[in-house]
This record gives C-alpha cells, structure tokens and sequence, in this order.
C-alpha cells in the first residue's frame, strides 16, 4: 500500500480520491457476483454474512465521514472517540443489529450512498481542509486520516471475502 499523502497539495487530494475509488473497485468486484445464498450465509464467527459485512462496511464509512467533517469545519473538539476495543465492538454490534434484517438491495444502496456523500464532501473540501492536523481529544489526526481509514476498512473486509471465497 502506498503511503498516505500528508501534504496539502490538490495532487495529493486526488490521489487520496483516486486511492478511495481503487479499493471500493476492488471490494465491489468480488461482491459484485456473490450469489442470494452467498451474500446471507455466515462467513465470520460472529455470524455475520457478506450482506452483513457491507452493512458494516457502510456503517464506518458514514462515521468516518462524520468525523472528517467535524475535522473539516473545526469541530474536532466534538468528537467523541470510541472507548477501546470493547467500544468499537459494542458500535459494530449496535450497527449490526440496526441492519440485520435489510435486504441485499437496501445494504448495498446504503454503501452506494454513503460513497457519494463522501465524494461530494471530498470535492468542495480544499487540500488544506483535508490534511490539516487536529488535535482531537488527545489525537492528531486530519480529515485524509479519516479517509485512509476508509480505504484500509475497505481493503480488509475485501481481503476477509475473499478468503472465505477461496476456500474449498
């Protein structure tokens, strides 16, 4: 993986926007032709389907985005971060269960979406608004930091299907 572009260049924001549409493709690919019974069957030890994990993928991208807008408007003293891992997991469980019984159709709709919104925000915001470090709540962290958060969930949750794919 590259790194990430730190500096306020509108090459480096379109890099990071071009960074963003690379793994979404790729996640995209392998999804893309997942059968009805493929995308409802548990695949993770949690239980959690190919549907699931878009949902779950959705549901990060939108509170990414969240926090780069915060970032983005000067907001950074509102985040309020997860507590831990046990946090996260209790976010992600939360998520799952608002979203377990949507169809394929509602689940991948909703990461169509989100995706658009944070292409629209990404084009109106300046290479400054994105790569500007913040301290937030004892973090220092820049919008494109939230951005490469998205790129990495992407690139895992792809590498996860498609090991499960792979297997006999």
């Amino acid at each position: 993986m590259a790194d990430l572009p730190t500096v306020p260049t509108e090459e480096n924001k379109q890099i990071l926007i071009e960074r963003l549409g690379d793994a979404r493709n790729v996640l995209l690919s392998v999804v893309r032709d997942l059968s009805a019974e493929q995308r409802l069957v548990p695949i993770l030890d949690e239980g959690w389907s190919a549907r699931d994990i878009i949902g779950h993928i959705a549901s990060w991208e939108d509170r990414l985005l969240t926090l780069a807008q915060m970032l983005i408007n000067r907001e950074e003293q509102k985040i309020e971060w997860l507590d831990g891992q046990a946090g996260v997991d209790a976010w992600n469980r939360k998520e799952y269960l608002r979203k377990r019984n949507w169809t394929w159709e509602e689940t991948i709709r909703s990461l169509a979406l989100i995706r658009e919104e944070l292409l629209w925000n990404m084009g109106w915001a300046t290479p400054e608004d994105l790569f500007v470090l913040h301290d937030a709540a004892g973090a220092t962290v820049s919008a494109a930091d939230m951005m490469e958060e998205v790129i990495t969930h992407d690139m895992e949750h792809t590498a996860q299907l498609l090991a499960w794919l792979e297997q006999p």
